[in-house]
């Protein structure tokens, strides 16, 4: 169980567009110093398997890859998973952070790296000598996350970049939060899009999860709501008999709650106690 982040450890030694926030416990982003990543982002394409060029048209932007890099190196997590390998460009940055800080092994859940995106992500891990690093589960997430918490496997980071459908996002949630560590962190891909948003507002009302504030917002959203809009909601906000009626996320909106960007970071503060027979639900 990881009980801090300021002082991390591994084994048994237990920066789209970019806006500033307030960091968490000295934790700050960092760009990723690596040729073959800035070569990759250059060219704009990956070898598949059979030595094929491919585009690289599919991917996270180099300031959410520099986060995942940063995250990494400051937890030093034992192990870490990511769901959605795709081209590995995720993978690229966590592998880089793992091989820096000479520790950790990383996971990677996906039922169509060799079918869909034709070993581009494996092989594209393999040219950057990170090979070693990652292993590959080519199963569904649903199916691969429970076996793992079966077999007793304990994690520390996660990155959730599978489907976008909310009930397999929400999916992948639950079963990772049964392997992660309390002090764990789990990274959202696409967080501005409304089902992975309606999933990150579930688990911040009715699990024990807080938004990790990593001091940068990628691809901040434009725009302010309109006056009505804010008039309305300070109406409501002042009215328990209307917030019985209208819809949380127009009461509280995301960003109220630190959920601003692509992708949002949850910190696991404690094991899940609620009671299984009382059907808590807290709105969201």
């Amino acid at each position: 169980m990881l009980t801090s982040l300021s002082k991390p450890a591994c084994g048994l030694n237990a920066s789209g567009a970019l806006h500033s926030t307030s960091s968490h416990d000295g934790f700050h982003v960092r760009r990723t110093r690596s040729a073959f990543i800035d070569d990759v982002f250059a060219s704009r394409s990956l070898l598949d398997a059979d030595g094929q060029q491919q585009p690289l048209e599919t991917y996270i932007p180099p300031e959410q890859g520099d986060l995942l890099y940063s995250l990494v190196s400051h937890l030093r997590p034992q192990r870490s998973l990511e769901v959605g390998l795709a081209n590995g460009i995720s993978a690229l940055y966590i592998a880089t952070a793992l091989r820096e800080i000479e520790c950790g092994m990383h996971l990677a859940i996906d039922p169509f790296q060799h079918t869909d995106w034709r070993s581009v992500g494996m092989v594209t891990l393999e040219r950057a000598g990170l090979r070693d690093l990652v292993s590959l589960d080519p199963r569904r997430s649903q199916w691969a996350l429970p076996d793992l918490d079966e077999a007793g496997e304990r994690f520390q980071f996660a990155f959730i970049d599978g489907s976008h459908l909310m009930d397999y996002v929400l999916c992948d949630f639950m079963n990772i939060d049964r392997i992660l560590d309390v002090g764990g962190l789990i990274a959202f891909d696409d967080s501005d899009w409304p089902a992975v948003n309606h999933v990150i507002r579930f688990a911040l009302a009715n699990c024990a999860y807080c938004v990790y504030p990593t001091g940068v917002v990628i691809e901040p959203e434009c725009g302010r709501p309109r006056l009505l809009t804010q008039f309305v909601r300070g109406l409501v906000k002042r009215s328990p008999r209307l917030q019985r009626i209208v819809r949380m996320d127009f009461v509280l909106r995301s960003s109220d709650l630190g959920i601003e960007g692509r992708c949002v970071v949850l910190q696991k503060t404690a094991h899940d106690r609620r009671h299984a027979l009382l059907g808590q639900l807290v709105p969201f």
